[in-house]
């Protein structure tokens, strides 16, 4: 599940003042230093962002901010996190002092924006992890703990673009959510009706004129062109940017890849399919072996070369139980299907079409797997 407040945090700490309603977080030392540190997030370097997260809490030691920096890195460090990990029980540490803190904060001013938000944020993000953890009902209690603070972001949207973006994403994914996965759909009730027409209108005014949420928007609109869209041409467009401003962040490298063989387009990617290779992370090897074999199969024909690469690309990953390993995996099993289609050995192309079908997270490989399960 790609959450709609995850990255709304980084909303906050960029831009720390909302017009006539300053934040407490107004010293200009501790603005600059958060700024820089969410470029150091976004450019995957922990160690730069661990130093500078020891500078704010210095200057801001009782601060919900400084948990919450420290769960960002966390993620920054480890995206995807796998769900039983040492590293999911320190995120949801860091989540939890920050919801601490903030309610603390709001015992001694009920009206603070900043202690409302990162209320918000802080159990918006623990519902995330609670879903990847497969606590449907613990992620249900935290989202709607969440859900009161996200509402007043929607009344602001027009005095502060920042806004359009988290608005935009609860538009869209309140109601196609609960397509995709219709567990959550008797729980939807709490949650007012979204738009995904208009969610999409909104993430797209929050990539073209906000100046904060710029890279998330085109990250999630990536995402929403390439999974649920069907429209792989636009989420290259938008995948392509975050590459290219990014290069050394290997998820938006692989999402470069992803959409660009969605999009037919197999030229040029072996640069960045042998950054995922030499990556230290299994997932990111997983990835790179997948694109691989997808390259050697439908680029070139060798069929031969590609099961290799698939078959390394289950070795590699085993194990791995997130949402994004799980892509990678039916991605693997719907290539050697092809393949065993292709040298007419059929029940096993249903065998393997079968366990794509078992691990897809998106439609494109349930549409290939379906169609020919049917």
């Amino acid at each position: 599940m790609r959450t709609i407040l995850i990255l709304l945090v980084l909303n906050l700490l960029v831009n720390v003042s909302w017009a006539q309603r300053s934040l407490s977080i107004e010293n200009p030392e501790v603005e600059r230093l958060i700024k820089k540190n969410i470029q150091h997030l976004y450019n995957t370097d922990v160690a730069e962002s661990k130093q500078l997260n020891r500078r704010i809490r210095k200057l801001l030691p009782n601060h919900p901010v400084n948990p919450m920096l420290e769960a960002l890195t966390v993620r920054a460090a480890h995206h995807p996190i796998e769900p039983e990990s040492e590293a999911m029980e320190q995120l949801k540490a860091y989540l939890y002092q920050t919801v601490e803190k903030a309610e603390a904060m709001l015992k001694s001013d009920s009206d603070s924006p900043e202690a409302t938000f990162f209320t918000m944020a802080g159990y918006g993000l623990l519902a995330l992890y609670e879903n990847e953890s497969s606590n449907y009902m613990k992620a249900v209690s935290r989202a709607k703990e969440a859900y009161s603070s996200l509402k007043a972001g929607m009344d602001m949207k027009d005095d502060f673009i920042e806004f359009y973006f988290s608005t935009g994403l609860y538009n869209y994914y309140r109601e196609k959510y609960p397509e995709v996965h219709p567990i959550y759909k008797p729980f939807t009730w709490f949650f007012k009706s979204g738009d995904k027409t208009l969610g999409l209108e909104q993430i797209k005014k929050s990539y073209l004129k906000s100046t904060f949420m710029k890279a998330e928007a085109a990250d999630y609109l990536t995402h929403i062109y390439l999974h649920y869209e069907n429209d792989p041409a636009q989420a290259l467009k938008y995948a392509r940017t975050l590459h290219e401003n990014y290069p050394n962040n290997p998820y938006f490298t692989a999402s470069f890849i992803d959409a660009s063989f969605t999009a037919n387009a197999y030229q040029n990617l072996e640069t960045s399919i042998d950054q995922l290779l030499l990556h230290n992370r299994p997932y990111y090897q997983m990835g790179g072996r997948v694109f691989q074999g997808i390259l050697l199969e439908k680029r070139d024909e060798d069929f031969a070369k590609a099961e290799g690469q698939y078959i390394k690309s289950l070795e590699v990953g085993t194990g791995l139980k997130s949402e994004e390993a799980e892509h990678y995996r039916s991605f693997a099993y719907a290539g050697l299907a092809r393949i065993a289609h292709q040298r007419q050995k059929y029940n096993q192309a249903r065998q393997l079409y079968e366990k794509a079908l078992a691990s897809a997270q998106y439609e494109i490989v349930k549409k290939e797997a379906k169609a020919y399960l049917d």
